[in-house]
């Protein structure tokens, strides 16, 4: 029952950083536990070098491992490929914790500037000393910078913070 919750972390974290395909890749891998990256590419019905692409991203990411292997005769190289089951939630949890600490510091950068803004769709937010070096007035359009409410934006950072959080504390107790 874990490993296949394991799995499942394993499949969905692959589809974040390579799509389906990784998906893909990451069950097929669990249904042969160890595999060469030319069966499975003949498994997907893809091409070798796309499979080894994506193989090699996801191994960047500790999605999967490799396992290489030299024929002693031809000095040919294999790379047999595994999940590594083992560390599947504690790859979520460092993502999980990585993501926080970078939306904490956009919360707090939020929290301790004041901003202004044109209203212009395709014209960004201005802090106050941006602002004031403009005087007021926004660099691209021209339009006078106004004050920015950014109440909602930090309610929004304050609450997926808050969920990140939570999340990463029910893997560490092991309620995932």
């Amino acid at each position: 029952m874990t490993d296949d919750i394991d799995i499942q972390i394993l499949a969905e974290l692959a589809e974040i950083f390579t799509g389906k395909t990784g998906k893909q890749i990451v069950y097929s891998i669990a249904e042969k536990k160890l595999v060469g990256d030319d069966k499975l590419s003949s498994i997907l019905g893809m091409n070798e070098n796309e499979v080894r692409r994506i193989l090699w991203k996801l191994s960047d990411h500790t999605i999967v491992t490799t396992r290489k292997e030299v024929d002693s005769e031809s000095g040919w190289i294999s790379y047999y490929w595994y999940l590594p089951t083992s560390q599947a939630k504690g790859l979520l949890y460092n993502i999980i914790n990585d993501l926080t600490q970078k939306l904490e510091k956009r919360l707090e950068y939020e929290r301790n500037n004041v901003f202004y803004w044109c209203g212009g769709k395709n014209c960004p937010r201005y802090t106050f000393d941006e602002s004031t070096e403009f005087l007021f007035k926004c660099p691209i359009c021209g339009k006078p910078l106004k004050p920015f409410d950014n109440s909602e934006l930090i309610a929004a950072l304050t609450w997926i913070t808050g969920k990140l959080k939570k999340a990463s504390s029910l893997l560490l107790e092991g309620k995932s």
